[in-house]
């Protein structure tokens, strides 16, 4: 798919989250408004400008009242955040809004790290699995935008089938700085390596030790159990633009195995037609006649 045939997604879609109004407007201070920011309210420009503005109108108005303004806005309410937001299903604010300092608040962040492991719903594009509410790198990666803002990454099911179960997979370390196109993440099968491009920008703040056990966790459940590390991004919006999502990276996946198929030629069976159209697991095992080389160059560069 042509980069320019490309729909932009305008806000950022949250993995499992029901809820997509921004906090504001469930609080009834804004008109209704979706969320721009996955959530990660206290490091949101439109929250900041909301608090602000109402800070103008309270000196315009000369009153007096010295509270925080998100303790004044929010306190209409009286409902916690992560209820707001549809994070929990009930939650009564006990911190007048001063998150930064809630307990809760910070244990609610704390287990944002944690892999949601609710599995996604699957599609298949020509014999791949491509999960929903998912962003796609044209490298094969996939992006996975959680609650609070973090985003977790791991290979998609194209890339894991093609070259197969690995001896290991490397990893960044955690603190690391990433980038979006550049290499992060290396398979490694015998004597052969290849390097993978990250999706998104920013920090590595946890990695997936299952897989420094066992690499074949990732090809067991690449959208679940085998996540391979969560990423603070440094800029969520602009690198969700270059990213495929929805129908449009269905529309990739499949151009994808079009590609493939070309590549190994007429005589080359990686479809098991009798498990309903699925792609072998590993095809570079069945074919390695057709190069790994050959096969990172034209797949995950």
């Amino acid at each position: 798919m042509d980069q320019k045939e490309r729909k932009q997604t305008k806000q950022p879609v949250v993995f499992s989250m029901a809820n997509n109004m921004c906090v504001w407007s469930s609080a009834g201070v804004v008109k209704p408004t979706q969320c721009m920011n996955a959530y990660d309210c206290l490091g949101c420009s439109f929250d900041q400008h909301v608090l602000e503005n109402f800070e103008e109108q309270r000196k315009a108005s000369g009153a007096t009242d010295t509270r925080p303004p998100r303790t004044v806005l929010m306190m209409r309410k009286g409902k916690c955040r992560h209820m707001l937001s549809g994070r929990i299903p009930y939650g009564l604010c006990s911190y007048a809004y001063e998150c930064e300092k809630c307990a809760f608040d910070q244990m609610i962040q704390d287990t944002s790290y944690q892999p949601n492991l609710r599995r996604p719903t699957i599609d298949k594009a020509t014999g791949f699995d491509v999960a929903r509410d998912h962003y796609y790198h044209h490298g094969h990666s996939w992006a996975r935008v959680e609650y609070g803002g973090r985003v977790r990454v791991g290979l998609d099911d194209f890339a894991l089938r093609l070259f197969g179960p690995q001896d290991e997979i490397r990893m960044p370390r955690l603190g690391s700085r990433v980038a979006q196109g550049s290499p992060a993440v290396v398979l490694k099968r015998s004597s052969n390596e290849a390097e993978t491009l990250c999706p998104m920008d920013g920090e590595v703040v946890a990695v997936n030790h299952e897989i420094f056990k066992d690499a074949r966790t990732a090809n067991g459940a690449p959208y679940a159990e085998g996540w391979l590390m969560v990423i603070q991004p440094k800029s969520l919006r602009k690198n969700l633009k270059n990213l495929f999502f929805d129908s449009e990276a269905l529309g990739w996946m499949d151009d994808e195995a079009v590609r493939l198929g070309a590549l190994l030629g007429p005589g080359a069976q990686y479809v098991e037609m009798a498990s309903g159209g699925e792609a072998i697991s590993d095809i570079y095992g069945s074919v390695p006649e057709i190069g790994w080389d050959r096969l990172v160059q034209e797949f995950l560069r």
